[in-house]
């Protein structure tokens, strides 16, 4: 485990280029499940507003709402890895959320910055339309109160003044203002495009995209074609090929840069950002 972040002197430079800009933060209720990793992060964040960056976070909360749900007897059901969304599953899921939300936005306000989530009604600025009844694997499926994200009105998020960092939860509103749940790496990389951020980063258990699982660790820098190919290959899977599809549309919508990183270890976040060697995988359109 690495103990200590990147130094001043070699931080300075990414400092400079970064500095005024937005970069989202994506993290996954699995990292929020554990209290020292949620704190890890909550220390990562005051930094990079420090060094005038201007950070948002967009979360979401799938391990915990299937726990509540399993909890209180409520089916679980899923296709494809997406979930079918009852009224009360959705009643489960804003609670849960909820009560994420003020963690994130208690610890971060414990390490001295201010920020701001679903109190105020952030996730009202996540604009999606009621996805329509597809098909998986041959089977017809009514997905409920669940949103299509097609964008994300910047007017409540971003600020003059003082930089408030703005805790996005994985839930928006449909067109009948009506709150749906909305998958939060689709959220992320949606929220990425309209609000012109200079990086999206997608903080997961894996140290970034592995090539095979012989690799000793993960690819360090890869272009859009590169991420294609792990895709069509069958070499990406399940929650990494979600994350890797994500990226493209990141990409293609204008974000500069996609990082895949851990979120578990200390100063992943720094290092991935102030140094030249990274930890986890840079993807880049070009």
């Amino acid at each position: 485990m690495i103990e200590h972040g990147p130094s001043l002197q070699e931080a300075s430079k990414w400092v400079q280029e970064l500095r005024g800009q937005l970069v989202l933060v994506k993290v996954g209720g699995e990292m929020l499940a554990s209290r020292a990793i949620l704190n890890r992060l909550a220390k990562q964040i005051p930094v990079l507003v420090r060094v005038g960056l201007r950070p948002i976070l967009v979360h979401g909360a799938g391990v915990q709402v299937d726990g509540e749900c399993r909890s209180r007897g409520i089916e679980i059901v899923k296709h494809g890895g997406r979930r079918v969304t009852t009224p009360e599953t959705l009643g489960v899921l804003v609670e849960v959320l909820h009560g994420l939300n003020q963690n994130i936005i208690t610890c971060l306000k414990a390490e001295g910055i201010e920020a701001f989530g679903m109190d105020e009604e952030v996730q009202r600025s996540v604009v999606c339309l009621r996805r329509p009844q597809t098909e998986v694997d041959g089977v017809k499926v009514d997905w409920g109160m669940v949103g299509d994200v097609q964008r994300v009105d910047p007017s409540a998020l971003i600020q003059d003044g003082p930089w408030r960092v703005p805790v996005l939860p994985s839930l928006g509103t449909d067109e009948h203002g009506e709150f749906v749940n909305v998958n939060a790496d689709s959220a992320a990389s949606l929220a990425a495009c309209s609000l012109g951020v200079a990086k999206l980063l997608l903080l997961t258990g894996a140290p970034g995209v592995m090539g095979s699982v012989d690799d000793a660790g993960p690819i360090s820098q890869m272009t859009a074609a590169d991420a294609h190919q792990l895709i069509d290959r069958g070499i990406a899977k399940a929650g990494m090929k979600a994350k890797l599809e994500e990226s493209l549309r990141a990409l293609e919508g204008g974000v500069p840069a996609v990082h895949i990183l851990s979120g578990k270890e200390q100063h992943t976040l720094l290092r991935e950002l102030f140094t030249d060697e990274g930890c986890g995988t840079l993807i880049s359109a070009k």
